[in-house]
């Protein structure tokens, strides 16, 4: 018979920041002091994968197969594994949150959770008992009470319901045998300020010294500026002069799509390949720099050693954009309720292509009228050998969502609801490409010969001197490319000071990238404003008139020339729309336009439109741009 501990802990905080506590399974075992785990993923015929795990206790072997959790977002989940060495036969894991009051979930709530096992045959077997109790029960207790208190002492700012926050509040950390090398952590330190030099360096050498090691096996730039209320830029930069020092090491990240777990860890970027598989959802998926592809960081083992722990891979915190799992064997259902945040879900199951869409209007977006007539009905999905079938749907924002799903093929599946919304931390490749300061500082991170990743958009700006022929006749040779060079100084610094990246020069062009269409128009505002003044006064009598194109769409990334460069449709139409200009002014795609609300940007700058059509070499149709002037007055000032 199996035997069971159960046990409550009463939180006085909302639902939304106990769940992003309690369902972080990983954080909470390495919290409890659980032994960390070795796992390996087996992908099976029928299109799931079985994960294998084992780990040792006093010098005791135990391994097991864990089944696929099972959870329902912000309200409980289940997880249970069969023992084939240890003193279990099986173990089940489960945690419910009771709200204090169903239709207010700010109130409070109350964790119950269940440990349910059967102990082995033999001298271990006796042990059962007494382990889960010391091991699991206790340091449980312990360490809920304590995030508890915490969450109780904290203000959150965070949005509720969001399945993408991070954890409100730190656990208790881990046990973290790492030393540091203190003298040689101040000397990178001081050296990361000759990279780049802000306050920032001083807490990035701190949290290198004193976090928990599990806060710095996978450290993201953008969620330290979030942790530390710093400028995103500034701490990038300052992760980045850090790991040019030595203080800090850059890896890459290959992400599944689907379960977005870190598939393969790369030392750099000529380790990548076009294609990649995970076994954990058994697909094969395509490499891209936008969202296959993380940058992140740790410290640099030669100033402090931080062991790759792993503690429990399948729970919801480690996917918290999944808000829905539940493994189903052919001919079970389930039925369930939830209540999401505004956004885009898809439901999708293990070996089928295909979806199912579910838009969740937000509180501002749908009157009281429409938002409680469309959170009526049930959403019924089947689940057969070939698709699933039944209707996408809209539901308005923390309403009940009722939810049936059937499994009426012959297989075993795994069904999974999810936000499509990317990790806000995460720091793309695509992203890390198209800064200045990691192309001024690491130019050897390129591709492999005849590795092209796409990226999934960009905004592309080029740039041409106006008459440079006739200016190097007049000037000299000398002159001439002296001008052009100081005219590239300023092009470097505007073009990084919004947040882009020169790619390339081209005898007196140049084209950069950005990730943001209106930091492109930004910069081609000030390129037009300050460019000429600047190499007047850096001791040049003639001055210097741009001609600037931009637009923006998906490219390819390739090495060409020992660099990283983009090619594709956008390139290409961004250099044609920049060859239509006549000097002093901005050529944009309308398409570009129809993005960035009209080009706002330019239009707060005084710079008004007139719409064109263009015939560019290599498109069958004429292409819609639009040509931005401003008067006399406007551009002098």
């Amino acid at each position: 018979m199996p035997k069971t501990f159960t046990f409550d802990v009463e939180f006085d905080s909302p639902v939304s920041e106990v769940w992003r506590i309690v369902s972080d399974t990983d954080a909470l075992d390495a919290a409890a002091g659980m032994s960390a785990i070795n796992y390996r993923d087996e992908p099976q015929p029928d299109g799931t994968s079985r994960r294998f795990c084992n780990y040792k206790v006093h010098g005791f072997e135990f391994a097991y197969e864990e089944m696929p959790f099972t959870w329902v977002h912000e309200q409980r989940y289940d997880v249970r594994r069969v023992y084939s060495k240890g003193a279990f036969k099986t173990f089940r894991h489960a945690c419910e949150i009771i709200p204090r009051d169903p239709d207010n979930p700010d109130a409070g709530c109350r964790v119950r959770t269940t440990f349910e096992f059967e102990p082995a045959r033999g001298f271990l077997g006796f042990f059962a008992a007494s382990g889960t109790r010391n091991n699991g029960v206790i340091p449980y207790q312990r360490v809920f009470k304590e995030a508890a208190d915490r969450l109780r002492a904290s203000k959150s700012k965070g949005k509720r319901h969001s399945v993408l926050l991070k954890r409100p509040v730190e656990l208790a950390a881990a046990p973290d045998n790492s030393t540091v090398d203190l003298a040689r952590l101040q000397a990178f330190t001081t050296r990361t300020r000759t990279f780049f030099d802000s306050p920032i360096a001083e807490r990035l050498s701190e949290a290198v010294k004193t976090l928990p090691g599990e806060q710095l096996r996978r450290m993201q730039p953008y969620a330290f500026a979030r942790r530390w209320s710093a400028d995103r830029q500034k701490t990038l930069n300052q992760f980045l002069a850090a790991t040019r020092a030595g203080l800090l090491k850059m890896r890459w990240d290959v992400i599944c799509p689907h379960c977005r777990g870190d598939k393969m860890n790369l030392a750099s970027l000529t380790e990548v390949k076009q294609t990649a598989f995970c076994p954990s959802c058994n697909i094969d998926f395509d490499v891209d720099l936008d969202r296959s592809l993380e940058a992140v960081f740790t410290p640099h083992p030669q100033v402090r050693d931080v062991p790759d722990a792993q503690y429990c891979l399948g729970g919801p915190g480690t996917t918290p954009h999944i808000v829905y799992q539940r493994m189903l064997e052919p001919g079970e259902d389930d039925t369930f309720t939830l209540r999401l945040a505004g956004g885009r879900y898809r439901l999708r199951v293990t070996g089928d292509p295909t979806y199912r869409w579910l838009e969740v209007e937000e509180a501002d977006d749908a009157d009281e009228t429409g938002a409680r007539s469309a959170s009526e009905g049930m959403l019924a999905f089947d689940v057969t050998d070939n698709e699933i079938t039944g209707s996408d749907a809209t539901r308005a924002e923390n309403e009940p969502i009722h939810v049936a799903i059937r499994n009426t093929s012959k297989r075993r599946i795994v069904a999974v609801i999810e936000s499509i919304e990317w990790a806000r931390d995460a720091l793309s490749a695509g992203d890390l490409v198209a800064d200045q300061r990691f192309r001024d500082l690491f130019s050897s991170e390129v591709l492999a010969p005849g590795i092209s990743l796409a990226v999934e958009d960009s905004t592309i700006l080029f740039t041409d001197v106006v008459g440079s022929t006739a200016m190097y006749n007049n000037l000299g040779d000398a002159k001439a490319f002296s001008l052009v060079r100081t005219h590239f100084d300023v092009l470097h610094e505007i073009v990084e000071k919004h947040h882009g990246a020169i790619v390339k020069t081209i005898g007196d062009a140049i084209m950069a990238v950005f990730t943001k269409p209106e930091n492109a128009l930004l910069a081609a505002g000030d390129l037009h404003s300050r460019v000429d003044a600047y190499v007047r006064e850096n001791g040049h009598a003639e001055g210097v008139q741009l001609k600037v194109g931009v637009h923006a769409g998906a490219c390819i990334a390739v090495t060409l020339n020992e660099r990283l460069d983009y090619f594709g449709t956008t390139v290409n139409l961004a250099a044609r729309v920049e060859g239509l200009s006549e000097g002093g002014d901005i050529l944009t795609s309308q398409a570009l336009a129809d993005r960035t609300n009209n080009c706002e940007a330019l239009r707060q700058q005084g710079w008004q439109s007139k719409p064109e059509q263009a015939a560019a070499k290599g498109f069958k149709e004429p292409v819609p741009v639009l040509r931005w002037t401003q008067s006399e007055r406007e551009a002098v000032g």
